[in-house]
């Protein structure tokens, strides 16, 4: 065990990470002195990492990911996709095990085009505008979970978010930890983007490194077009000002525009950043309007209204929970 724990070190996965979040709570090494055992902690580590099991038994080979499906990557410059295999199949792990727990949730309904659904949404806000909790209830509902891991490997490279298909059904797993839901609001529309575009078929991927609204890729255009749409109503914003704006100017301005526009003012103090460039503004704003909101509270909340994690396994359930922190 010694061994394969010193290969993981290596390869990103230290032994805290493998320890709190990977192996079960009542794992002592001593049990991987056998064979038998070794293969038994070898088969955790598959199932919740992706490594091939011969890769981890063998220590003469390198250490590999098991084949997974068709897997696609969306990338900035300067990131290759080595970078982010490790989060991707950590990711993928969850994203089945959750899949498995979902026999009491119906089986997925197509997306509506974003102004259908901003219409649904804006009658169950208790706001003027588009909330994230109203967006995740209606997700689950549909039958798409939306999870969000927390817990990740220190040498893993996280990507915004990503949607892989389990069989049929569609899962959307965000990985940013951005506090603000205006910006993760945005990440799980352009998600169910991609789900409503059909962008994805049984057994496939799609891993969003980083979303980028400028960009000019078909997939990565139509997701983007449908987030902007179901959070605002618009195809473009477009948010500029004649005079130089502050944080406080900004705050103010979004907030009225907000509640003229049926728009939430942290994703109109995004827009004016996409427009204009000056982020170290747009973030400040939106540090200012959401001070007392967190994202990840939301995610959470939803997960554990809508996931019967007693449909699990005991080991299931506990990975699951270590790996999004669902028992917070």
């Amino acid at each position: 065990m010694k061994g394969l724990r010193s290969r993981l070190s290596a390869a990103g996965v230290k032994p805290k990470f493998l320890n709190k979040v990977v192996l079960p709570s009542w794992w002592e090494d001593s049990i991987a002195s056998t064979a038998g055992g070794l293969r038994e902690a070898a088969s955790y580590i598959c199932a919740h990492l992706g490594y091939s099991l011969s890769s981890l038994l063998d220590e003469k080979q390198k250490l590999s990911f098991a084949h997974t499906g068709a897997v696609k990557y969306k990338k900035a410059k300067g990131v290759t996709n080595d970078d982010v295999t490790l989060a991707t199949h950590y990711a993928l792990g969850v994203a089945r095990a959750v899949a498995a727990a979902m026999t009491d949730l119906p089986a997925v309904t197509a997306v509506s085009s974003p102004e259908e659904w901003r219409k649904t949404l804006l009658a169950l806000s208790e706001k003027p505008w588009v909330c994230l909790r109203h967006i995740l209830k209606s997700a689950w509902e549909l039958g798409i979970p939306v999870i969000h891991l927390k817990n990740l490997p220190e040498g893993a490279k996280k990507p915004d978010a990503l949607t892989t298909m389990v069989g049929d059904r569609p899962v959307i797993v965000v990985l940013s930890a951005r506090k603000s839901p205006s910006w993760i609001a945005f990440i799980v529309a352009h998600e169910l983007g991609h789900i409503h575009h059909k962008h994805l078929k049984p057994g496939q991927t799609l891993v969003d490194e980083k979303i980028d609204k400028t960009s000019d890729e078909k997939d990565e255009s139509e997701a983007n077009d449908f987030a902007v749409r179901l959070l605002t109503g618009f195809s473009d914003l477009g948010l500029n000002s004649t005079r130089s704006m502050g944080i406080p100017q900004l705050s103010s301005a979004a907030k009225t525009f907000g509640m003229n526009y049926r728009i939430a003012p942290g994703v109109a103090a995004l827009n004016y950043g996409f427009t204009t460039g000056f982020w170290s503004v747009a973030n400040g704003a939106v540090s200012l309007l959401e001070k007392n909101d967190d994202a990840a509270v939301d995610l959470s909340k939803a997960m554990k209204e809508h996931l019967d994690l007693n449909a699990l396994s005991e080991d299931s359930r506990e990975w699951i929970t270590r790996a999004t922190h669902a028992v917070e």
